[in-house]
């Protein structure tokens, strides 16, 4: 591996696979989004239809959504347009949604920027919960140098991200295409820029990019063929080629180490990945 670095472990089980340099702090960039989703379905997992009205506090520079002013999004929607493309607006509009619903449990008005706020703590919190100990964060979307982590850290988020049934379907299509209402009612075609989605038995992953500083980041989820599922964070890898290449020779190579894991489930314990609807 010459990513700096490494950590892989079972989702199911917790134990660590490979390691590698696993506690150094880095960037996460839009590794960031993993936890914005997660958030988003531990909060409002039952209410992903609700809608929301786009403004232009949504709106920002970078990866996008195709958000516009005044379009009117499902949460599920702004979802696929986070995972998917990686849209720092569809990030943004999350962030004010969730935001302002635990701000109304608090019993507090909220505008824009204070649930946005509120959402980026929740984060913190979030993160802590899960044994993150030493991620941070400064925004929904990772454009802030201070949203920063371990690979561990990111595993450990990662364990839960992809062991949830309810974030699994964002991930289950390359490509989607969204109808949008609003006041310019369309079609939105959202297609993946993950390289390794739909491959073999891999069933989600993340980027995170900074090419300007050579700054190549991913984190994957597959099934092991016994079926169990393992996450794997790349950090610091040299180039975009080099991080998908390193994470395709980790699945190959998890069980030929792990003999436990390359048998061939048959029984119901085996989780097939989500298909494509």
């Amino acid at each position: 591996m010459s990513a700096k670095s490494v950590f892989v472990m079972n989702a199911d089980t917790g134990e660590v696979l490979y390691e590698k340099n696993p506690d150094e702090v880095f960037r996460t960039l839009s590794l960031t989004k993993l936890v914005t989703a997660y958030i988003l379905v531990d909060r409002m997992g039952d209410r992903l239809s609700e809608t929301i009205t786009i403004d232009r506090p949504h709106l920002t520079g970078g990866s996008s959504a195709k958000l516009r002013r005044r379009d009117v999004w499902t949460l599920q929607d702004l979802l696929y347009g986070m995972v998917l493309v990686s849209g720092n607006d569809a990030s943004l509009a999350i962030a004010d949604a969730v935001g302002r619903d635990l701000l109304t449990a608090d019993g507090e008005r909220a505008d824009t920027a204070k649930a946005t706020k509120r959402f980026v703590d929740e984060m913190g919190n979030a993160a802590e919960a899960l044994g993150a100990a030493n991620a941070t964060f400064a925004d929904p979307y990772g454009l802030s140098a201070k949203n920063a982590a371990t690979a561990r850290d990111m595993g450990l988020i990662a364990a839960k991200v992809f062991t949830d049934t309810r974030l699994l379907p964002a991930w289950a299509c390359t490509e989607r295409t969204l109808h949008i209402d609003g006041k310019r009612p369309r079609d939105v075609v959202l297609k993946t820029s993950l390289e390794i989605l739909g491959e073999g038995s891999v069933i989600g992953a993340k980027t995170g990019s900074y090419m300007s500083k050579n700054i190549y980041n991913l984190v994957a989820a597959w099934h092991a063929p016994n079926g169990q599922t393992i996450v794997g964070v790349v950090l610091g890898s040299t180039s975009n080629a080099a991080r998908y290449g390193e994470m395709r020779s980790l699945i190959d190579a998890l069980p030929r180490d792990f003999p436990e894991l390359g048998v061939t489930a048959t029984d119901a314990s085996s989780r097939p990945a989500d298909t494509c609807d």
